[in-house]
């Protein structure tokens, strides 16, 4: 990880091709780079960079307090930002060959005793998240199988998951199987929080089939799940 630090911010990248304008909305447009965007609790957007495609993230706080106090943390040193801690466990993930997106590049703009955070990520190929494809069609045994063995596989490197859910965890065309969105994450000592997760994931299940009841998931398909997690990897 390189660091960049000009007057209030500062830049986490890994790569030459990295400029600090890749974090500026205007410059994305006016320069054509805007490849389209995604609403959730802020606006993620898509973009293209000397041939690779990317993925542009604001940092936001949820729940009662984010409608307060949207995107400004409290500085408390760079390595305990969201940004930072985010970047830094995808880069080793990525070093143990895990399914993630790649990290591109980090920003951290300080703003007296606060800050507000970005991150810039490889985009997925050809990946949609599983309550987008559940939606449209069933998938095989053998994808459920992969999907527990995944996520075993990140077990056994002890990498926790804050918000194991089903639009978190993605398919590619050719099957392949990621997991996304690190922030809030960690690599922790072996303990009750695999089961834990796994509990989260089971109740995202249920609620997106209580939501939708085209979705095309059921209880046997969580059993399928379960048998490629408690395989051997």
């Amino acid at each position: 990880m390189k660091i960049n630090k000009l007057n209030k911010q500062i830049c986490l990248f890994n790569s030459d091709t990295f400029s600090a304008s890749l974090f500026e909305l205007d410059y994305l447009q006016g320069n054509n780079l805007i490849t389209g965007s995604s609403v959730g609790r802020g606006t993620t957007w898509f973009f293209q960079h000397q041939q690779k495609k990317y993925v542009l993230r604001h940092y936001y706080r949820g729940g009662l307090i984010g409608k307060i106090n949207p995107d400004n943390f409290l500085y408390c040193g760079l390595k305990n930002t969201r940004a930072y801690k985010e970047f830094s466990l995808l880069e080793k993930m990525s070093q143990l060959g895990l399914p993630i997106p790649q990290p591109y590049a980090g920003r951290i703009t300080k703003k007296n005793l606060f800050y507000q955070a970005d991150l810039i990520i490889e985009l997925i190929e050809g990946a949609e998240d599983l309550v987008a494809v559940l939606s449209r069609q069933v998938i095989s045994e053998l994808q459920w199988l992969e999907i527990g063995r995944v996520i075993r596989l990140f077990h056994d490197n002890n990498i926790y998951h804050s918000d194991m859910n089903s639009h978190n965890i993605m398919l590619d065309d050719s099957d392949k199987v990621w997991l996304i969105d690190f922030d809030k994450c960690a690599q922790r000592t072996a303990g009750a929080w695999k089961e834990q997760t796994l509990a989260r994931l089971l109740r995202s299940f249920r609620k997106e089939k209580t939501k939708n009841s085209h979705f095309n998931w059921s209880e046997q398909y969580w059993e399928f799940l379960m048998i490629g997690y408690q395989q051997t990897n």
